[in-house]
């Protein structure tokens, strides 16, 4: 059986192993880092982080028959403090006309912008590619789990959510806006600033222009990427439209990649959670999943956990036994019922 819950300290090899496919400065290449990670992430489901703002959950998908790590994701309460400030690059359009030339110009500008009190982030999405067309929507549950918990918990994050999308890279690992712009201003490869960006920032502030630059003055294949998801964010993004995410005109200072975003009770699995109390038969065998599915999650005996199950015709979730095992839940314990677009 498939559950998503919260990662242990056993998991760091295989989150490694997954991060290795991604590395990104949510998820880098980093034992360390990762160590460190699932520290901070144990004492923010425990409820012991001194601040909110600091707390980092992280989910994993396990596979309970071989007791495989198959995916993971992230929530970080809020992306920005006053030690680590946000850092992106607000888009807009500056139109310029001669009336005398007859001529309209619109050029789109990049403007460094900085907060330290920032959006709750959704990140660190990677599942193992084996498990893409699961029946079980492997994907989708490792984004939505996100919501149910926040949902559950509103009073640990932020009003707004927001989530970067990883731009196009080439073959050999570097970024045209990168290679264009930062490496300009910094002195640094993609590959440099993106491992040095995972423990310090201040780098940013220090170097990038501060002034407005004409991203028109950038060769035309520069400017392309700027804004554009990669090919490997798309199967991401389309669920983070589905449930209410649109793009905010802003990108990451280091790739272009795109930020998405939505108000937090706006958010089609943050609003559309609902709970329901178990009843005390459960079924033995769950029926052919032919129609919707929803994810359904409790904290109960074994902390946070949750599934993907079948709705019947009514909208009601088919929790078999095993699945209440599963949650550890019984007759009378509280679930939440959380659809998947």
């Amino acid at each position: 059986m498939l559950i998503l819950r919260p990662i242990r300290r056993e998991d760091l090899e295989p989150l490694v192993a997954l991060a290795a496919l991604l590395d990104s400065v949510n998820l880098p290449s980093d034992r360390e880092f990762l160590a460190a990670r699932i520290e901070t992430s144990l004492r923010s489901f425990a409820g012991e982080i001194a601040s909110r703002r600091d707390g980092i959950y992280v989910f994993v998908l396990e596979d309970t028959s071989s007791g495989r790590v198959l995916g993971t994701s992230t929530i970080v309460a809020r992306h920005g403090t006053r030690e680590r400030p946000f850092y992106w690059l607000e888009v807009y359009t500056e139109e310029r006309h001669s009336a005398e030339l007859g001529r309209h110009f619109e050029h789109r500008k990049l403007r460094l912008r900085s907060t330290e009190h920032g959006a709750t982030e959704i990140g660190g999405l990677i599942l193992d590619p084996a498990y893409r067309r699961h029946p079980r929507k492997c994907g989708k549950a490792l984004s939505i789990v996100r919501f149910a918990y926040v949902s559950a918990h509103p009073d640990r994050f932020e009003r707004d959510v927001m989530a970067e999308m990883l731009s196009p890279f080439e073959a050999s690992g570097t970024n045209l806006l990168w290679e264009a712009f930062g490496a300009r201003f910094t002195g640094l490869s993609y590959r440099e600033a993106d491992r040095l960006c995972v423990r310090d920032k201040k780098f940013i502030a220090d170097l990038f222009p501060r002034d407005p630059v004409y991203a028109t003055l950038f060769p035309p294949e520069v400017q392309a990427v700027i804004g554009e998801p990669g090919e490997t964010a798309l199967a991401a993004l389309r669920i983070l439209e589905k449930v209410g995410f649109r793009y905010l005109h802003q990108v990451d200072p280091f790739d272009g990649g795109p930020y998405y975003g939505a108000a937090r009770d706006a958010i089609a699995s943050v609003r559309e959670r609902r709970e329901l109390v178990l009843p005390s038969l459960s079924l033995e065998a769950e029926p052919a999943a032919e129609g919707p599915l929803a994810l359904v999650s409790a904290e109960a005996a074994l902390g946070f956990r949750a599934a993907v199950v079948p709705l019947d015709p009514a909208g009601a979730p088919a929790v078999t036994r095993e699945t209440r095992e599963a949650l550890g839940v019984k007759a009378g314990d509280t679930l939440a019922v959380t659809p998947l677009p």
